[in-house]
């Protein structure tokens, strides 16, 4: 088997079953502008099991597969920022020669018979593949809405309605020696509406770097929960964060509870344990 045309019809079913698998989870990705960074091993993986019957070399299966099954477990998902402004044409143009390329490629491959056109037509479908997914990221990154498209209820009225707990949380927490840090990993902006240390009853405001109030935090960015010491044995059992997620009228509670207490000075350090 080494000409395109020798390529049995299920063999061929499932490198497209695969790739249109994987283009959905790029796609599902890319609406919580996430990307996947091992997303080329996809690519590179169904060319290598192209490669392999067309080529006649057994290792490269070998090879085509692990990358397969790297890209769809363990993708390495990371926040992209916002399309620029001709990222649209570029990821169309391309998509566009890419395809042409693959489809030229094929033109030629099936007249001809040649080793090196079936090169060709796999390098070809690789970077098709590609492409499609670079343009689906593009393409489907969620568009944030202006400021003045929604009113935003008053954030105290939050604290007295009812709250949701989403089951993956959209905020990750750093605790430094005198302030808490939140990274919004949601993929998408968040109302923050004010927050309480868990031993206590109060309504505090998120804060910026520089110290000023933040009451939006867009995907990626970090708020600053201040005043707050990790060392303070009453204020060490957790926090609380009310907040809303850009385009909804819900309100979710971002909690974290640990049991034990920070080291002090010349003592070692317990393990802290989060729920």
């Amino acid at each position: 088997m080494n000409t395109l045309t020798q390529l049995t019809p299920l063999y061929v079913a499932v490198l497209l079953a695969a790739a249109l698998m994987w283009l959905w989870q790029v796609a599902q990705a890319a609406r919580r502008s996430l990307w996947p960074r091992l997303g080329v091993l996809m690519p590179l993986g169904l060319a290598s099991l192209l490669a392999a019957p067309l080529l006649d070399v057994p290792a490269l299966f070998g090879m085509g597969a692990a990358f397969v099954l790297i890209a769809a477990y363990w993708p390495a998902l990371r926040l992209r920022r916002p399309p620029g402004r001709w990222a649209r044409r570029e990821a169309w143009l391309i998509f566009a020669a890419a395809l042409l390329w693959a489809v030229g490629a094929v033109l030629g491959a099936l007249p001809a018979r040649t080793p090196f056109n079936d090169t060709q037509w796999i390098l070809a479908s690789g970077l098709t593949l590609y492409a499609a997914a670079r343009l689906l990221s593009v393409l489907l990154y969620p568009r944030r809405r202006p400021a003045t498209a929604r009113r935003v209820p008053d954030p105290f009225l939050r604290r007295w309605q009812g709250t949701l707990i989403p089951d993956l949380p959209d905020l990750e927490l750093t605790l430094d020696v005198n302030a808490a840090r939140l990274l919004n990993t949601s993929g998408r902006t968040l109302h923050l509406a004010g927050w309480s240390p868990a031993s206590s009853n109060a309504w505090l405001r998120a804060r910026s770097a520089a110290g000023a109030p933040l009451s939006t935090l867009n995907a990626g960015e970090t708020a600053y929960l201040t005043p707050w010491s990790p060392l303070d044995a009453g204020h060490s059992s957790g926090l609380r964060l009310w907040y809303v997620r850009d385009g909804e009228d819900a309100t979710y509670l971002f909690r974290a509870d640990w049991t034990g207490s920070w080291a002090r000075p010349g003592e070692a350090a317990p393990e802290r344990v989060l729920n």
